[in-house]
């Protein structure tokens, strides 16, 4: 039992000032029981010397000194009876119940004595006294005084009353040990029934204060201890007493508190760290926006210049060709020659086109919606399908029918693939095979390319494979930039693949290359999962 526990604090305590005043209790119990035991023998003591007076004195009267003799002897043999004598007011002893004291003479200077001889009247019963015998055991002695009385034998046997009054004192002596052994027993078991009073009240106070009060505090510290290592579903029993019943109820409001702040916490945490994600996002979409602007800045003003420069002659060409196609006849042999400087002019209208949408991104910012790469792809295949035919090129498409849709404006993307189907049948001259696939694959899977920043974990791949020329291992780090082509003068621009790419990671995606300059290219859009699409899978899973 610890010492400096709270039951043990208060159980001792208390068992001490029990213990105190059980004692305190028993002493005066044992000291009322001692004085009553003490009057007891008083009043035995002088009802048996009364007895034995009243006894000897028709004895007396017939001065049958042996019989007198013989009663003191028998009555002193008795338990308890320590001594019976009978001595004159000179303190001769006449008799007495050892035999060696008669004859002799008590000191007359003893206090015993001094109760008769300092006073004129004699009482009947003198004032009982206690003494020590040879073994050390207290002694009660009573002393009765034996009256002259009228009727005895006349002077021959002692004077007259008138002339003596008292004619001895008769001496009873009782022993005070079965009182003592008594009162003896009496103590121990009042010893006995205190320790046990105090140990059965200590232990109860101790059980009681254990059970009602350290218990449930125990159990509140391990619940504390417990929240403190980070165990929020911790609750303590109400069931106890009713302070610790409030105290219980407190720590249980303390803990749920705790647990919504908590929660709180954790839902203003989450929502602060997506928000941060989100604004991380848009600053790396940002910055990668103003890199790109940064590198295409230059090059859109030197286009848009030579655009706006060569439209308006341009546009003169063109109408003074159609002027003069009317004025000649329709089988004039130059016919066919303003033709061919009306399609010529044509394609560099075309190119000046590009040159202005490459170099304004577009006059205003396009549609995007959800787009579906299947439909996009036979919008592609459909445009170019005479190139492909005249080309002797065969077509084959693999594009599972729950592929998911990706953002962008749906003329842009098929803007894109027209793009890159021409380069593939303009990359077979005597004729190919012209390979179209598409399926999902994680972001994971193309973590060292350069995607602009997106939420989403899976891309939508779609691949053009051509079984061409190919491109030169050193130019495929260039196919992207702007006027650069591999193409003869005359049968590219060079503003086609860069036009695609900035569409492409307009809408977060991206265009990569593959050829061994020999049996043929790929080209890989990697475009993110629509956003609508991607929601409507997680409410459905």
């Amino acid at each position: 039992m610890p010492l400096r526990s709270l039951s043990t604090r208060i159980a001792l305590p208390a068992g001490f000032f029990a213990l105190i005043s059980v004692a305190a209790l028993s002493w005066l119990l044992i000291q009322n029981q001692r004085e009553a035991a003490f009057q007891e023998a008083i009043r035995g003591s002088e009802s048996l010397a009364e007895t034995i007076q009243l006894a000897m004195e028709q004895e007396m009267r017939v001065n049958a000194r042996d019989a007198i003799r013989q009663m003191v002897t028998s009555v002193g043999r008795q338990e308890g009876i320590e001594d019976i004598r009978i001595f004159n007011k000179q303190g001769h002893i006449s008799f007495s119940s050892h035999a060696d004291e008669v004859g002799k003479t008590l000191d007359m200077q003893a206090p015993e004595c001094q109760q008769c001889h300092s006073d004129r009247a004699v009482p009947d019963s003198l004032h009982p006294r206690i003494t020590t015998d040879a073994d050390g055991h207290q002694v009660l002695a009573t002393m009765r005084a034996i009256p002259n009385q009228e009727g005895c034998q006349g002077a021959q046997c002692h004077a007259s009353p008138a002339e003596t009054p008292v004619l001895g004192v008769l001496d009873v002596a009782m022993s005070l040990e079965p009182a003592e052994a008594r009162l003896s027993r009496a103590s121990w078991n009042a010893f006995g029934f205190s320790l046990f009073a105090v140990a059965l009240i200590t232990g109860t106070l101790f059980l009681m204060v254990w059970a009602s009060v350290r218990r449930p505090l125990n159990t509140i510290v391990a619940a504390t201890r417990r929240v403190a290592h980070g165990d929020p579903t911790v609750e303590v029993p109400r069931g106890t007493p009713k302070e610790i019943g409030i105290l219980a109820t407190s720590f249980n409001e303390m803990v749920e508190g705790l647990n919504t702040s908590r929660s709180h916490l954790e839902e203003w945490a989450s929502s602060l760290q997506e928000k941060v994600s989100q604004k991380a996002l848009e600053l790396q979409e940002a910055q990668f926006q103003v890199v790109q602007a940064e590198k295409l800045s230059s090059v859109g003003l030197v286009a848009a210049g030579i655009a706006h420069e060569l439209n308006s002659p341009l546009m003169a060409i063109i109408t003074f060709t159609h002027l003069v196609k009317k004025d000649l006849p329709a089988e004039a042999p130059a016919q066919e020659d303003l033709r061919m400087i009306e399609r010529e002019a044509n394609r560099c209208a075309a190119i000046i086109r590009q040159l202005l949408d490459y170099s304004r991104k577009q006059s205003q910012e396009p549609k995007v919606e959800p787009c579906r790469i299947a439909a996009a792809v036979a919008g592609a295949l459909d445009l170019v399908k005479v190139e492909i035919q005249n080309g002797f090129i065969e077509a084959h498409v693999s594009i599972p029918d729950d592929l998911p849709t990706v953002d962008g404006n749906p003329v842009q993307l098929m803007q894109v693939l027209v793009n890159l189907v021409m380069n593939a049948v303009q990359a077979m001259p005597r004729g190919g095979e012209l390979h179209i696939e598409a399926d999902v694959v994680a972001r994971s899977a193309y973590a060292n390319v350069a995607l602009p920043p997106h939420p989403g974990r899976e891309l939508v791949r779609t691949v053009v494979r051509d079984t061409g020329t190919g491109i030169p291992t050193e130019a495929l780090t260039r196919v992207f930039d702007p006027f650069f082509t591999t193409k003869p003068v005359g049968k590219g621009s060079g503003l086609g693949l860069s036009v695609s790419l900035g569409l492409v990671r307009s809408y977060r995606g991206t265009i990569l290359v593959d050829s061994d300059g020999q049996t043929g290219t790929a080209f890989t859009i990697l475009l993110p999962i629509s956003e609508t699409f991607a929601a409507a899978e997680e409410a459905t899973s």
